[in-house]
């Protein structure tokens, strides 16, 4: 049988990780495509969508690939994917009613208000305790409180990778609430202590949208001793570790 050549489809053809992980591959063919083009598929090829929500017009029904534009369009939007992991998977509560986040706040609870349904990195996020400053949007998950938060990968439905949210050094670190890279947040792996909850949370995460990697975002709770998903990255970044393991699992299946 012969090796298959995989092939990344990125959501952007300057996606950074994207063009790292095609790069470490490159010694078994690997390169980059686009949704539109000349390329054209072969029956040896492996096709990572690497975030792409949108199914390329080379696609048929013989191409094999990772991670169907289908899927992924439903994870890349915020709503859709909690849609379908709710009842299955603990999430945070969620409505599309204005109204409903009103009640949280007038409860002494945080509404997130989540401005843009493919946002990252902390973008389109706001958190309001004021009703009166409760902007017009889509969705509105309420705040759950987190001692800790983890990022999971996932491959293959085994987890191949496990992070952990701590402040950069030198950084003072005063939103806990939201944190990311801005707010002086990076993911650290060195001597960890992962709750099983989290591990499990984030297995069934990926089970549920269907899909055949992702990094899972993961708050934990530790006075309820519960893990709760917040959302699932198809395109994480990749450096140094994580971009080894992404390889090496990809050259598994080749």
């Amino acid at each position: 049988m012969n090796q298959l050549r995989p092939i990344i489809y990125p959501y952007k053809m300057w996606s950074t990780s994207a063009r790292l992980l095609s790069a470490s591959l490159s010694d078994v063919g690997s390169k980059r495509v686009r949704e539109r083009g000349y390329y054209h598929p072969t029956a040896s090829d492996l096709i990572v969508n690497w975030g792409n929500p949108r199914m390329p017009k080379w696609a048929n029904d013989d191409v094999l690939i990772l991670n169907n534009p289908k899927v992924v369009q439903t994870t890349f939007n915020k709503l859709l994917s909690l849609e379908k992991m709710k009842g299955t998977v603990r999430i945070p509560k969620f409505t599309t009613l204005m109204e409903d986040a009103i009640e949280w706040i007038r409860n002494g609870r945080v509404a997130v208000a989540r401005t843009i349904l493919s946002g990252h990195g902390g973008k389109g996020i706001l958190l309001v305790n004021d009703e009166d400053e409760l902007p017009d949007c889509t969705l509105y998950t309420r705040y759950v409180k987190k001692s800790e938060e983890y990022r999971v990968h996932v491959f293959n439905n085994s987890v191949i990778f496990l992070q952990k949210k701590l402040l950069r050094n030198g950084s003072e670190g005063n939103n806990f609430q939201i944190r990311n890279y801005a707010n002086g947040w990076i993911f650290g792996s060195k001597d960890i202590s992962v709750p099983q909850d989290v591990v499990e949370q984030s297995l069934l995460a990926i089970q549920t949208l269907e899909l055949d990697f992702g990094a899972v975002d993961v708050g934990w709770n530790d006075r309820y001793q519960k893990a709760f998903v917040y959302e699932v990255n198809t395109a994480p970044a990749l450096e140094g570790t994580t971009l080894q393991l992404y390889s090496q699992y990809l050259r598994r299946l080749l």
